[in-house]
């Protein structure tokens, strides 16, 4: 019963337009191993805000969070065009978070090809940093898609694409 109430407490003050609640919040829940019940919560907020000073506190959180739980939501929000507005910050906590997003690689090579240039060099770095978790099999699958990507993708990304089909050779 009085979990429900701290519960409930958190989501009001996360809810809140004033960065003086929603912070320290935050940084309670950063502290927390059971944060992540949070992130819809938390993701919903950083779409809307504009107060920058929230925006880097959910920034900083979404880098700690350390619970592999977490991952298909995340993904989930990646998959939503809803949240494109914030996708860059998402996928730059992916690969800060040192989590092991392999499984879902689909999702950040179609950032990598498909997104603007930030999310897409974001997506390059969770990549680079997962692809090693994956068998030989899914290696060259994944690399067949950035192959077909890089003739299409426009050029400015064209140099990240390139590098990442390089490395995935290695």
């Amino acid at each position: 019963m009085e979990q429900r109430k701290l519960n409930n407490e958190i989501i009001r003050r996360l809810r809140s337009d004033k960065p003086g609640m929603v912070i320290p919040v935050l940084n309670h829940l950063r502290q927390s191993v059971h944060a992540s019940v949070y992130l819809e919560e938390i993701f919903n907020l950083l779409y809307q805000t504009n107060d920058s000073e929230t925006k880097r506190e959910i920034s900083l959180f979404l880098n700690d969070i350390k619970d592999p739980a977490s991952i298909p939501k995340i993904i989930s929000v990646l998959n939503d065009k809803k949240y494109k507005p914030v996708w860059s910050i998402i996928t730059a906590a992916c690969w800060q978070s040192g989590l092991d997003f392999s499984k879902n690689m689909d999702t950040f090579i179609r950032l990598l090809l498909e997104e603007d240039y930030l999310t897409a060099l974001e997506a390059f770095s969770v990549i680079e940093q997962s692809y090693q978790h994956l068998d030989e099999k899914k290696l060259k699958s994944y690399r067949q898609k950035l192959i077909k990507g890089f003739e299409v993708v426009d050029k400015e990304k064209a140099p990240l694409v390139r590098e990442m089909i390089k490395i995935m050779l290695e």
